[in-house]
C-alpha cells in the first residue's frame, strides 16, 4: 500500500510558550525526503517540522511518521 507524506513547518518559542503551524509541504518521493525537510526548515526558519504519513493522497487520516528539529532556527527571544 502506497504511503504519501506531508511535512508541516512550526515556529517555537518556549519563552512566549507557543506552537505555530507555518507551511505544509507534500514530499516528493522522488527526491531525498531529509534534504527536501532541511530546505523547508531553511526557507519558513522553522525549528521543528512534523512528518505525517497518510495511506491516502487527500491526507484525510494523518499519523505522524516523524520529527526533525533544527537548533539553528530555534528562538533567540530571550538572549540579551
Amino acid at each position: 500500500m502506497k504511503k504519501y507524506y506531508l511535512a508541516v513547518t512550526y515556529d517555537v518559542c518556549e519563552h512566549e510558550d507557543f506552537c505555530i503551524d507555518m507551511n505544509q509541504y507534500r514530499m516528493d518521493d522522488s527526491k531525498d525526503h531529509d534534504e527536501q525537510i532541511r530546505q523547508w526548515a531553511k526557507t519558513d526558519v522553522a525549528p521543528l517540522v512534523k512528518v505525517y504519513e497518510s495511506y491516502t493522497s487527500d491526507f484525510k487520516d494523518l499519523i505522524l511518521h516523524k520529527e526533525y528539529t533544527f537548533s539553528e532556527y530555534e528562538c533567540s527571544c530571550n538572549e540579551s
